[in-house]
């Protein structure tokens, strides 16, 4: 087997994961792990069960966009939780996500990069390329009880970019001195380990903590940048998981929208 392709008898052996990755499904190919994981749940799989595909047709990102998945270079996830938490009270998970992800690159990294960064609201970038994206969704009418599906999509490997993507995507492998594949299932277990850890930490300690933990890693943090229609500079992230935006009208907590920097 090739270094860099899946290996999952090697990657429940090197799994340091309570939940996460416990339970899996690997599919070559799939429409959406996204909408696997939520069937999963449906048909009543356990909290932390993983649906990781080498390639997705229909794979989506935030705001309805398409998430580009090629085959075999990269990993397209969602993960299945059940969390004690109100859905209200929900959106800063996809900021703990984020951070769980950053940690995992840096630690396959291992130091040959600048730290990955958090881009609110949904994003993880190196150098101000992204390399990946986070995809929550609610899930109700589990016979055990409604779920959320936390899809995560990370560029391991992948060297080439659609051009509309090329000046503003990177990959692991891109950043890397070595320049040369990495090994996909040891960043799978990385990025369960990592990401297990942060939900683990926002249930049991709130979004203070998630918040407090995301400053250093925040993108855009006291630079100039646009949120949709509006210009502003990004002052932090609210308990709420709500963007503090800056403008000529004072700080606004910002819920949605899409954050570019201004040159």
């Amino acid at each position: 087997m090739e270094p860099h392709a899946l290996d999952l008898d090697r990657l429940a052996k090197a799994l340091q994961t309570q939940r996460y990755g416990r339970s899996i499904t690997h599919r070559e190919v799939t429409g959406s792990t996204n909408d696997d994981a939520r069937a999963a749940g449906e048909a009543g799989a356990s909290a932390g069960h993983v649906v990781v595909a080498d390639a997705q047709t229909s794979g989506r990102g935030s705001r309805g966009r398409s998430w580009a998945s090629p085959p075999g270079t990269d990993l397209y996830l969602s993960i299945l939780e059940r969390l004690p938490v109100p859905l209200a009270e929900l959106p800063p998970l996809t900021l703990a996500v984020g951070l769980g992800v950053a940690e995992a690159v840096d630690e396959l990294l291992q130091g040959t990069a600048p730290a990955a960064e958090v881009k609110w609201p949904n994003d993880v970038q190196i150098q101000g390329k992204k390399c990946a994206g986070i995809l929550i969704e609610a899930s109700t009418g589990s016979p055990k009880g409604d779920a959320v599906v936390v899809g995560i999509g990370l560029n391991v490997n992948r060297t080439l970019f659609p051009p509309e993507l090329a000046g503003n995507a990177t990959s692991l492998s891109l950043q890397s001195l070595q320049g040369k594949p990495l090994d996909r299932s040891h960043a799978l277990q990385l990025l369960l380990q990592h990401v297990e850890r942060r939900v683990d930490d926002f249930v049991r300690n709130g979004a203070a903590a998630t918040v407090r933990a995301l400053k250093p890693r925040l993108a855009l943090l006291g630079r100039a940048a646009r949120c949709d229609e509006q210009t502003g500079v990004v002052r932090g992230v609210a308990e709420s998981g709500a963007l503090l935006f800056e403008t000529a009208n004072g700080v606004e907590q910002v819920i949605a929208g899409r954050l570019l920097p201004i040159p």
